[in-house]
């Protein structure tokens, strides 16, 4: 093909034919031609027989030729491109059939080239053969090419680079030669050249590149899309970036994009990724749910612009998902409190008191499953009996000791509501006691809540309560308490001392009491709170008396 147009003498020696030396010993070429195609095009008849040197099993080459017109020197040249291999089948004296080995790269047609190339015999030598061009190369006009023009230079270089290559690499080497310099003296004759060659590919049903039109087509003006992957969804908030594949014709493109009801788009430029390849990014701020519609625009040398993807009045679109939230970490309230309360039930007579001091550690988790863990120490100490014992034989109160540790977990089944469970173990006067509490909380730990339970403690007795605690002023927590108990002489483990044979403390367990308390704290700071209490409690009228505590509490 245009190959041969380098055998015309562009530039010193360039493409000029060669002369086979007698030392040179290169195989004889034996050309021959496709006569005809059988069984669709698989076998081949071919002009080549055994008179030849053709023998079965032999591979020959297969060359489509062509006549084209030089762009410098005007002279009609011949040319020719190989398309693929053959192997020779039955072989008879003046031709023979052959099929393709492997794929060739166009139909073979009649008149297609064919060549046999046999190795000379020993101390023989090759005939120098013409090249397929068949021939004389023409000098340029001036002389050789340290005298050629520069363009004439430049053009000859492009066809020594083009010497057997396919016919689609000719035809964008000589479009792009024509968009480079439109106003060169060869540009018209390349340009007609590429039109040769592109209606020698429509004859054979092949396209030759992006924008040289198929069979039955006329020659593009227009970019068209290449390739181009629709995404479906996105992430708002999260910059998208869109590419296009298109066409030669395309010199630039634009993306218009909009969020869903808007009434006009927004256009962003697109980037040049690589040859034939556009991008662009969408920000992040404009891809908000549910949907952005979007087309791009391919525009073209003069200015004007395609619809490549989507059009402005019937857009693509992306469905825009919401992004996923980033669960804050879950702050663990750690809590230190100290309490001491005190009790009397008969007059601040001393024979029927309580003192009772708690220190109580805590992790506040969430609001649902383990919800608080907390661990603590409690000091109890009293005395006292029964009514008969004490007001009427006026016996004084046993002695009750228990210094205990415990293990204390509250569990929300509900924002609103949860259970607490508490194990406890401790060392009485004579020995080991164990006890609990299993109490219900109704509402939020950190807001106005009711607690209802009851406590077990051996050796000391039992005690019921509800607890409602105000949190309606976040600077003064109120707490009202009300609590119905045997202790501190709930229970009548311990045999007292005697004095002549007669008991000199109670004996007897004492009986049910109730109380009433009232606790009023300020918070100081955000963390810390102090609070004061004042009780009233008695079994009877006449058995009853004060109290009073305090409580400091941290948080962090």
């Amino acid at each position: 093909m245009l190959a041969a147009l380098c055998l015309l003498g562009i530039g010193t020696g360039a493409g000029a034919q060669t002369k086979t030396s007698a030392s040179d010993a290169a195989p004889t070429e034996i050309t021959g031609t496709v006569l005809a195609l059988e069984e669709e095009g698989e076998e081949l008849i071919l002009d080549l027989g055994s008179s030849l040197g053709a023998t079965e099993g032999a591979t020959v080459e297969i060359w489509r030729p062509l006549k084209l017109k030089h762009p410098v020197t005007g002279k009609v040249i011949s040319d020719r491109f190989r398309i693929g291999t053959l192997e020779l089948g039955q072989v008879r004296p003046s031709m023979s059939i052959a099929k393709a080995t492997g794929t060739l790269t166009r139909t073979p047609e009649k008149g297609d080239l064919v060549i046999l190339r046999k190795s000379p015999a020993p101390g023989k030598t090759a005939p120098a053969q013409p090249d397929a061009g068949g021939e004389a190369p023409d000098k340029l006009p001036g002389g050789d090419a340290a005298s050629a023009e520069p363009e004439a230079i430049t053009i000859a270089t492009m066809f020594d680079k083009l010497k057997g290559t396919d016919l689609v690499t000719r035809i964008k080497a000589y479009e792009d030669y024509v968009r480079e310099k439109p106003n060169g003296r060869y540009a018209r004759v390349l340009y007609e050249e590429a039109a040769s060659l592109r209606r020698l590919l429509e004859a054979d049903g092949k396209p030759a590149s992006k924008g040289v039109p198929l069979k039955g087509q006329t020659t593009r003006t227009e970019p068209s899309l290449v390739s181009f992957a629709r995404p479906t969804a996105a992430v708002e908030g999260t910059p998208l970036e869109l590419a296009v594949e298109l066409d030669d014709l395309a010199t630039g493109a634009i993306l218009h994009v909009r969020t869903r009801g808007k009434p006009s788009y927004t256009p962003l430029v697109m980037a040049s990724a690589g040859p034939g390849y556009w991008a662009a990014t969408v920000p992040g701020d404009r891809l908000v749910p549910s949907e952005i519609e979007y087309f791009i625009e391919a525009t073209m040398e003069n200015g004007a612009a395609k619809a490549v993807v989507g059009l402005p009045g019937s857009p693509e679109r992306i469905e825009i998902l919401d992004a996923p939230k980033v669960a804050k970490p879950e702050k663990r309230i750690a809590s230190a409190v100290l309490l001491t309360d005190f009790a009397d039930y008969n007059g601040l007579k001393g024979n029927d008191r309580v003192w009772q001091t708690e220190g109580t550690f805590g992790l506040r988790y969430g609001d649902t499953g383990v919800r608080a863990l907390r661990t603590g120490f409690g000091v109890y100490r009293g005395v006292g009996g029964s009514l008969n014992d004490l007001d009427t034989l006026g016996l004084s109160g046993r002695p009750v000791g228990l210094t205990y540790g415990y293990l204390e977990t509250e569990v929300g089944f509900h924002r609103l509501f949860g259970v607490i469970g508490r194990v406890a173990i401790g060392l009485l006067d004579d020995g080991v006691a164990g006890g609990g509490q299993v109490l219900f909380r109704i509402g939020n730990d950190r807001e106005t809540n009711l607690v209802l339970g009851g406590e077990l403690l051996g050796g000391v007795g039992l005690r019921g309560f509800t607890q409602l605690e105000l949190n309606t002023f976040k600077r003064v927590p109120i707490l009202i308490r009300t609590e119905v108990t045997n202790q501190p002489a709930g229970t009548s483990r311990f045999q007292p001392p005697t004095e002549n044979g007669q008991p000199t403390q109670s004996t007897e367990e004492g009986e049910v009491g109730a109380r009433g308390i009232v606790q009023v704290g300020y918070r100081l700071t955000p963390g810390l709170v102090v609070a004061a209490r004042l009780s009233f409690q008695g079994r009877t009228i006449n058995h009853a008396g004060p109290g009073f505590g305090g409580a400091v509490g941290y948080e962090w």
